[in-house]
């Protein structure tokens, strides 16, 4: 039977406690001798010692002024603003398509006359089968020269087949007077209203003027050469400032 190895016996609990309090006070004296040596001088000098900060207050006013901070100032130039924030460049449209125009033919523009003319004079009722003629035109004109109270009356008496017919004449009431007519028709090419063309001008084979007052009622009539009514009368009515004293009427022959 061999004998067993002693190094791993256990220790009993007294000698395990010996051996813990050795390990301590060996500890302690190590950490003893190193204090000893740091603060011992070997050929050197005087040790600095560590100052202790005190607890005495500073007297007020005589505090160290804290220096104020640096700013630094960067001024940009608006070269830089320029660069900083560039615009954006609109990109411009294609232009639109355009549509030719048409070819509107032109309407050519109507003459003005110089004066309106006035309304067709009013047709007094009356039985015209009985007549050889018939009233075709009824009008007043604005007079280039006459005076006032001169009123003027132009007659065209005709027959389809051929110009004006000779020997007619007129029947002119004025408020209800008779008045004198020695003029009548002549026969053939006729004569115009006016020299020149113009919204006014329109044949005639007879013509006649009246110096009296010319407000009032106009009643014409057309006679033939016996004197007799050979077409229907028609009314006109001027005041006493109308410069429309230029009267027309225009028979044609049935």
């Amino acid at each position: 039977m061999g004998v067993k190895d002693q190094s791993y016996l256990p220790l009993p609990p007294w000698a395990a406690r010996l051996s813990a309090s050795c390990r301590t006070v060996g500890f302690a004296v190590l950490l003893l001798t190193l204090t000893l040596s740091s603060g011992c001088s070997f050929g050197s000098g005087t040790p600095t010692r560590t100052p202790f900060p005190t607890w005495t207050p500073t007297p007020i006013g005589q505090q160290p002024q804290a220096a104020a901070p640096e700013v630094q100032v960067i001024q940009s130039t608006p070269a830089a603003e320029a660069s900083a924030q560039p615009t954006a460049t609109p990109t411009p449209e294609p232009p639109t398509a355009t549509t030719a125009p048409t070819d509107t033919p032109a309407t050519p523009p109507t003459p003005a006359p110089t004066d309106t003319p006035a309304p067709t004079a009013t047709l007094e009722p009356t039985a015209t089968s009985a007549y050889a003629f018939e009233l075709e035109a009824a009008e007043k004109f604005p007079t280039e020269s006459l005076a006032a109270n001169v009123v003027r009356i132009f007659l065209y008496v005709y027959s389809p087949t051929t110009y004006g017919l000779p020997g007619y004449t007129l029947q002119v009431l004025h408020n209800g007077e008779s008045l004198a007519v020695d003029e009548i028709s002549f026969a053939g090419v006729p004569e115009q209203t006016r020299p020149d063309p113009s919204p006014y001008t329109r044949f005639t084979n007879m013509s006649i003027i009246f110096v009296e007052p010319q407000a009032g009622r106009w009643d014409i009539q057309l006679l033939d050469p016996s004197r007799v009514a050979a077409g229907p009368s028609v009314t006109f009515e001027l005041t006493a400032d109308e410069r429309t004293r230029e009267l027309y009427v225009r028979y044609r022959q049935k």
